[in-house]
This record gives C-alpha cells, structure tokens and sequence, in this order.
C-alpha cells in the first residue's frame, strides 16, 4: 500500500516537473526565436529560468510532504507565468506573420452603361464598344472579361472623357475603377446618377517594391503614412486623404513629422499634367510616393497605409488619446470639440482628423489636428500602459494597416527600444500653399480645386528633412 502510495507522489512529481520543464523550455525558444531582448538580457533570463526549475524541481521529489506542496505550488506558480508569457509571444509571433501578407493594392473594376439602356448584365456588351483609359487598366480584368464576351475597346484619356462619351453613346459601356468613380460622383452627381453598374470584378495589383536595405536602429530613414479614405480592408485603392511623412533619425534621436495636403498640385509619375496629391492614391500607393519623392526632393524607404477603421479601433484599444484644441467646434458628425485639452475616443478622433468645413483654416486647419492625435498616439503607445493592453493591441491592428517594413526590421527596432529607451525628439511642420483651380490628370476637362506649393515652404521643408537625415 506504501509503495503504491509512493508511486502515485513521484508519478505527479515527475508530471509536475515535465509541465514546468515544457513551459519554461518553450517561453525560452520563443524569445530566441524572436530576436527581441537583447542577448544578455535573454542570457541571464535563461539562466534564471533554468535554475528556479532545477531548484523546484527537486522540492517537487523531495521525502518531506510540506516541502512537496510548497514545489507544486512554485511550479504552478511559473508554470502559470511562463503560459502568460507564451501568450503574449505567440500573439506576437501570429501578428509578424500577418505583416507584408496583403502587400497589394486591390483596384476593383465597374463596367458601366447608362441608367436607361437596355443592357442589364455583362453579356449584352458582347462585341460592343467599350470605353478604357488604357493607363489605369489592368491586362489581367480584360483577360476576365474576354472569358466572358467578345468586346471592342475604345481609349480614353481620363475619367471626364469616358463618362462624356458614354452619355453621348459613342461607346455602349465603360469601365471605372471604384475610385475613379468616386471622382464622377464628387465632381458632377448628376452624371454619376445616370450610371448603371452591370459587373464589378475586383484585381490584385502588386506594389513596386521602394525598400533599400538600411539598418533602421542606425540609418536615418523616411516612413510615409498614407489615410485613405475609406472602411473596411485595407488594401482598397482609394484617394489618399492624409498625407504624411515621418522623418527619423536614431542617432539624433529626432522625429520630423511633416503634413502634406491632400490638395497639393504635385507631378504624379512621369505625366506633364499634374494632378492633386489625394489623386494619386487612384493609381496605388507607389505612385503616391513617387509624388512626395519629387516634391520633397528625398528618399522614401517605408510606407505605412492605414484607413478609417485602423484610426478607430487603435484609439479605441489604447483608451483614447488627449490632445489640446485651439478652438472650439462641432464636427460634421456633430461632435462638439471644446477648446482646450480634451480626450478622444476612437470615433471623436476620427470625426476630429477629418473635418475641415468648421475649423480655421479649412485643410490646414485639418493637418494641425492630424498631427495632434498622430503625436498623441505615439506618446500613448510608448507609455508603460502599452504592456496592459498589448495583445489586443495586436489583434486591433493586424489588417488594419500595411507596410512594406519586414518582421527581422520591426523587431531590431524593438529591441534596441527596450535595450536602451531613446528620448525621440519629436517636431512637426505644415506645408502650405495658395488656393487655386486648374486642370488634373485624372480629370483633364473640367478645373478642379488645388492647392499650388509655396516654393519657399517646400524648400524649407526640403531643408528640415535633410537636417534630421544628415545630422549625426
């Protein structure tokens, strides 16, 4: 009977001792797996976890009972630690793996006809004339299309053009991507009520890749943040609404922030017509980049794409975000905003970011804000509160931004964060211009509204980027 008794204790002894050895050896291979805490630190942590198994061990098959219990209460102890721990690390690990996997910019296709024709589906336009802007097309939606009918094209230069042509039955149909249909509905309702959508077929379309290899934690580097405006996933093309660059030195410790407007009168491309700077979000988001490139005469190694729903529920996790306002004003969502420091919750922010019609300042007025909260989010998300709150963190945003920064360089910035805080010096500045109307590239027959660059605000701008870049 004694003997059997003293089989079940080290069976549970030895149970006890697996599950803990398990647990502490998985936490371990975690962290090296990732990379995250500096090598000392791992080291010793290492060591730490080895000895306090090793020692708790041996109480777990030690002859006395009260020093038994006190080893299965230990081991449960950091059994139930390490699990946490492992928790956190496994959230992390699934979050990495999600990051660069919707790299892509998803352009979906309309074909149109007019509201009063008799066409009803895609197969009445076969072997009828269709109108395309030929530049903005992709090979692979006219591969899908001919798997269905036989259709003649005819190109067009710009959105105005297809449109035109249609209400005048030169062509039998056109096809708009969603956001070059946006454009018709903003610029002239009236036409855009005419339109019948008769097929929708949305294309993958890959994004140039524009990284250099950099050590981020040493080099200084641009990130570019584009808010497109819209909800939902966030690989739609879509108008650019929110256009910023972030300027970073690790060295210096300096961050530049600077606000573009959405409305800026910037060269897109290689094209001699200029077109707005939200505009060239229509055509994806490297051409975007290549617009600030220009204009600001520099190098952009990181974007980071984020939309409506990415500002709400990131706002959200953290608890909101307190920022101070110059004025006092009710959004168009009718929001009022008192003057002074107020706190926002992830749908105030987002009405805050966006309006523009009640604030001084019309857009630039907007951009100040922008700043605002995007400062505050920073700070907010450095702060020792971040640990609390961090898995659901992670869950928040997986989807709901894209970048081009990999896993490897996202965590080297971690770790250098944790090994050594940097106090990052952080400055903005709003680039401003004068009011005007001209013609777009991406609709070319009727003047819209713009904002032409003030050269000495660029070149100032130009200058403060290449200071927090250049200085060691």
């Amino acid at each position: 009977m004694k003997d059997k008794k003293k089989r079940k204790k080290k069976k549970f002894s030895k149970f006890m001792t697996f599950i803990l050895v398990i647990s502490l050896t998985l936490l371990i291979g975690i962290l090296v797996y990732l990379n995250v805490i500096p090598s000392l630190w791992l080291i010793l942590i290492s060591f730490l976890l080895i000895f306090l198994t090793w020692g708790i061990s041996g109480l777990n098959f030690h002859k006395m009972r009260i020093v038994r219990l006190v080893g299965y209460a230990l081991s449960l102890v950091l059994i139930a630690i390490s699990l946490c721990g492992e928790y956190y690390l496994f959230n992390t690990v699934g979050f990495l793996f999600s990051l660069n996997k919707d790299n892509y910019d998803l352009k979906t296709y309309n074909v149109l006809v007019l509201n009063n024709s008799a066409f009803k589906s895609i197969n009445d336009l076969d072997g009828k004339l269709i109108g395309v802007n030929e530049v903005n097309i992709d090979t692979n939606l006219k591969d899908n299309l001919e798997k269905k009918i036989e259709p003649l094209y005819k190109d067009f230069e710009d959105t105005d053009s297809l449109v035109n042509n249609l209400i005048s039955e030169e062509v039998s149909g056109i096809i708009l991507e969603d956001s070059e249909l946006s454009l018709v509905k903003e610029n002239n309702e009236e036409e855009y009520n005419n339109l019948k959508n008769i097929y929708q077929i949305a294309i993958k379309d890959d994004i140039e890749n524009i990284e250099e290899a950099i050590n981020i934690n040493k080099e200084p580097f641009n990130v570019y943040i584009s808010g497109i405006d819209t909800f939902g996933k966030i690989n739609q093309t879509s108008r650019s609404d929110v256009n910023i660059l972030v300027t970073i030195n690790p060295k210096t410790e300096k961050v530049l922030i600077t606000w573009i407007p959405r409305d800026y009168y910037v060269n897109i491309n290689n094209n001699v017509q200029k077109d707005k700077l939200t505009h060239a979000g229509l055509y994806g988001i490297d051409t975007s980049i290549y617009a600030i490139e220009k204009l600001l005469d520099t190098k952009i190694n990181y974007y980071l794409r984020v939309n409506f729903t990415s500002v709400i529920k990131a706002v959200d996790v953290l608890g909101g975000v307190t920022v101070y306002n110059d004025e006092t004003f009710i959004s168009e969502d009718n929001f009022k905003y008192p003057k002074g420091e107020i706190t926002l919750d992830g749908e105030r922010a987002l009405s805050f970011v966006r309006e523009r019609h009640h604030v001084t300042g019309g857009d630039l007025g907007r951009g100040k804000n922008q700043i605002k909260v995007l400062e505050a989010f920073i700070n907010k998300a450095r702060s020792k509160e971040i640990i609390i709150k961090y898995n659901e963190l992670l869950k928040t945003l997986e989807g709901s931004f894209m970048t081009n920064a990999t896993k490897s360089e996202m965590l080297g910035f971690v770790k250098k964060e944790i090994q050594s805080p940097r106090d990052w010096q952080i400055e903005s500045n709003i680039l401003t211009g004068t009011d005007s109307y001209e013609y777009t590239y991406s609709y070319k027959s009727t003047k819209l509204y713009v904002m032409l660059p003030d050269e000495d605000i660029v070149n100032d701008a130009i200058n403060k980027i290449d200071n927090v870049l250049n200085k060691d």
